[in-house]
Order: C-alpha cells, then structure tokens, then sequence
C-alpha cells in the first residue's frame, strides 16, 4: 500500500489565481499525470517478465504499481483543482489509446539482471525530474505542488533502491561486468525519447508547438534538475571506486546534457 495518500493533501489550499495562467506548469503536470496514470500497462508487462519470481511480482502488484499510480491520481486532481476547464479524462483517453499500443515486451532487455538495471536507469530519471519539479514549485511559492512532488520524488528513490537489490540478485547469475553495465546504461539513456511526452503533449494542447515546450523544458532543466544526483544513481551499479567515480562523473553529466536530460 501507498507510504502517504493524497486524499490528505490540501487542495483548496492551493493559489489558484497565482499559477492559474502558467502554461509550462500546467503542462508539465498534465503530461506526469497520463504517464503516471497509465502505470498498470507497465506493470503487467513487468509481471509477465519476471513471472515465476514471486518476491519482485508481489512487490510489483501490491506496492510498485499502486504507488504510481497514486501519483497519476494526485496530478490529476491538482490539474482538476487548478484548471478545471481542461478535460482531463478525455485527453487522458487518447493518450492512452495511442500510447498504450506501445507499451509491449519487445523493447525489454534480453535478461532479468539487465532489465531490472534498465529500470534503475527509468527511476533515476523520474526520481529526478520530481526532485526538480519540486524546486521548481518552491520557486514558484507554490507548497502544494512542491509537496506532492517531494512525496512522488520519495517513493521514485525507494523504488530505485528495489530495482537495484532485484538486479544485484539476478547478476549473481548473469555476472554482468562495468563494460556490459554500461552499455544497458547507455543504452536505456538513449531509449529515453520524447514519444510518450510528445503523445501527451499532442492530447493536452493539440494546437501548440511541441518543439517550443521541449525548449522550456531545457530552460526549467538548467535551473532545476539535479545532475549530480543523477549522475550518482546511474554510476552506482558499476561500484567504481571513489576516485574513479569523480573521474567519470563529469563525462556522464556531459551526455546528460547532450541527450537532453
């Protein structure tokens, strides 16, 4: 079950009028809340992966996926609350019936070690987009957003640190050495595209330029995301030694930048 519930945040606390007429907010919380939401196609694929594992499947059903899902909700009604106007379940429906066709196994690594690992590699990215939504929102004088997000941000870190004890289990077996990590590393970083911000974007504001809110994304990057964190995260599995660690660093957050993370 969920660690927090967000029937307990206070909604009507909320300045409407104050962040009413932020766009980029609006859609940035919009595109979170139908890729959250849509987290029970994730997890039934991740089930039917790992089925016969029952550790990692009852994790994935009765924790992993009614976690995130709680997020998609907890969005859903701030947007509700902020800019009741917008249609949500009808854009949500398109989203979902597009986006939803792509959701299959066929873009799952080849092993369970190597997989888990890619999936460390999704909860770093979502864990630290939350931690900078969260500045952001601070930023803003906006408390309840900044709430929510720590919260999302919380269970993202917590759900890395599964992830992780499933692959360090799995490679047990798979022996997977720095060179193979790296490269489902690098690899999953490149997989991270826009397709599902994009199939979001175009159900949310059908009439407005993808491209110039990827540009707003990059501005609210700069100010806001947490590269060394990342960059932590995703180094962590190759368990370098500390001065090779402050060697590579750099590098990795130099590709972070140049794949638009």
């Amino acid at each position: 079950m969920p660690r927090w519930n967000y029937e307990d945040i206070d909604y009507e606390a909320i300045d409407v009028a104050k962040i009413r007429d932020n766009d980029f907010l609006f859609k940035v919380v919009a595109i979170a809340s139908f890729i959250e939401i849509t987290s029970d196609l994730y997890e039934k694929n991740l089930a039917e992966f790992y089925a016969g594992d029952e550790p990692i499947v009852s994790w994935l059903e009765n924790t992993w996926e009614p976690e995130e899902l709680q997020h998609g909700r907890a969005l859903r009604k701030y947007i509700r609350t902020v800019w009741p106007d917008f249609d949500w379940d009808k854009a949500y429906e398109g989203f979902r019936q597009e986006y939803g066709k792509l959701c299959t196994l066929d873009e799952f690594q080849p092993s369970r070690g190597r997989e888990l690992l890619a999936r460390m590699v999704v909860e770093t990215g979502t864990s630290t987009l939350y931690r900078a939504m969260t500045e952001y929102a601070k930023s803003i004088g906006e408390p309840i957003l900044a709430e929510i997000a720590h919260n999302i941000h919380k269970d993202e870190v917590y759900h890395y640190e599964e992830f992780d004890k499933g692959f360090e289990k799995y490679n047990q077996e798979e022996h997977l050495g720095r060179t193979e990590i790296t490269k489902v590393i690098y690899n999953r970083l490149k997989m991270a595209s826009d397709e599902d911000i994009f199939i979001a974007h175009k159900y949310i504001a059908p009439s407005e330029d993808f491209e110039s809110f990827k540009a707003q994304t990059r501005t609210f990057a700069k100010k806001f995301y947490p590269y060394k964190m990342a960059v932590k995260m995703l180094m962590h599995p190759l368990h370098l030694h500390r001065h090779v660690e402050n060697a590579t660093a750099s590098t990795i957050q130099g590709a972070l930048r140049v794949l638009g993370i």
